[in-house]
């Protein structure tokens, strides 16, 4: 017998032991973790972050331009000619003649300095800093996306699980309830099909949990780890809803609206780079040769040459207004499509604050009646040989748990939406 003993006490220890090791590789999952995760894993987030260092490195090569510019060039040729010739120019393009033997060097250095090009090269900088800020604010505006899918996914997560564990509930009280119901057979018949109805609902309650929990592992880019949970509060976060406030914060955080700004001053410049193309370029070279041949023998011939050129350039182009005419148009598009774009978040945050204000009235209505209702319930099955109205009653108790718990839902949506349409989240 006391063998039995310890055996049954080791094979408890040892499924306590189990139990507890499963539960060790449960990840918890917080929000502001599952945000973390998103933006380190979404690759349209990382897409748009390598997007700034490629405009970043723009702005070094368009800051480039404007410095003078340095080569330095050297060939060693060996030859034997019959007939002159001109070396390739790869090698330096050079004439030979055929009084040259054997050997046969030049050395080059050479400078050039843009003096003067219209102001190409300074529109040009100005473009790609202007480029490098438009990719900041792409990259806010993905980044503020991934956080509003992240939210969204967690409390779907949250609400599913949440409805199961009212379903659970209120599942084992009609269970107990019904054996203290004093029925008939037809009674009997209808409390089994309840019962089998809320054992189906709770099945179906799981698997939408289990597709919710999918989602959410996709958009933080943790498929590969199935056990999976997550730890927050689900209930009412009243916010103070002020409609003008929300408009002028959208108006200033917004980041599609300063991409468009952005836009608009890329097309400003656009057309000026079109209208400055008639302007003349002006350049200042400088270049130092030293040529040899005959080399390595007792009589080497060298000569050293250098030259300093001035140019002016000046270009007369047929298409000129024509391109003018285009950026014109293109800049006209701009103003219309940031006229469009201010409608549309206006538009967004109206919408989200009247959202907001029904759902958070609502929501409370919801629970003070269920606190109501749950009281007066508790009150009322206290006593034995209940009627079968008690079970109904209990439906109806139990439908109502779950619009307030859908209610709260709905809050909390709109909540996060208010916070993507004005581009701040509310403080906590």
């Amino acid at each position: 017998m006391r063998k039995l003993i310890l055996l049954c006490a080791f094979l408890l220890l040892c499924g306590n032991v189990s139990a507890a090791s499963e539960s060790s590789l449960i990840e918890i999952i917080s929000l502001g973790k599952a945000i973390e995760l998103s933006k380190k894993n979404n690759p349209t987030l990382l897409s748009a972050e390598q997007d700034i260092i490629i405009a970043k490195q723009r702005v070094k090569e368009a800051r480039f331009m404007a410095f003078p510019q340095f080569s330095f060039a050297g060939t060693l040729t060996r030859l034997n000619l019959e007939y002159p010739m001109v070396l390739p120019q790869e090698f330096g393009g050079r004439y030979l003649d055929n009084s040259i033997s054997e050997n046969f060097y030049a050395l080059r250095a050479y400078a050039f300095q843009p003096i003067y090009t219209g102001g190409r090269n300074k529109s040009t900088f100005r473009i790609a800093k202007t480029a490098h800020k438009e990719a900041k604010v792409k990259y806010e505006t993905v980044k503020r996306d991934v956080v509003f899918d992240t939210k969204k996914a967690f409390y779907t997560l949250l609400f599913k699980k949440k409805i199961i564990e009212i379903s659970d509930f209120w599942g084992k009280k009609a269970k107990d309830l019904s054996i203290k119901i004093k029925k008939d057979k037809w009674e009997a018949i209808e409390i089994k099909t309840f019962i089998s109805a809320l054992n189906s609902e709770r099945d179906a309650y799981k698997k939408d949990f289990r597709l919710a929990k999918m989602t959410f592992q996709k958009t933080m880019g943790r498929q590969t780890i199935p056990q999976v949970d997550i730890s927050g509060e689900f209930e009412i976060y009243s916010v103070k809803i002020d409609r003008n406030k929300s408009l002028i914060t959208a108006m200033e955080m917004r980041s599609e609206l300063k991409s468009e700004i952005y836009k608009a001053q890329i097309d400003e410049i656009a057309v000026n780079m079109a209208m400055i193309k008639r302007y003349p370029n002006i350049y200042l070279g400088a270049s130092y040769d030293v040529v040899g041949y005959n080399t390595f023998t007792d009589n080497d011939v060298k000569s050293n040459n250098w030259i300093a050129s001035l140019a002016i350039k000046l270009p007369i182009p047929w298409d000129t207004w024509t391109q003018v005419t285009q950026r014109r148009a293109q800049q006209r598009k701009g103003d219309l499509k940031r006229s469009d774009l201010r409608d549309e978040i206006r538009f967004e945050v109206i919408n989200a604050n009247e959202n907001l204000d029904f759902w958070q009235k609502e929501s409370q209505k919801r629970k003070d009646i269920l606190l109501k209702i749950k009281k007066e319930y508790q009150n009322s099955i206290r006593k034995n040989n209940l009627p079968m109205s008690a079970l109904r009653t209990l439906k109806e108790v139990y439908n109502f748990d779950k619009s307030y718990i859908e209610s709260v839902y709905e809050q909390t949506m709109a909540k996060i939406k208010l916070e993507w349409a004005q581009g701040r989240d509310f403080i906590q």
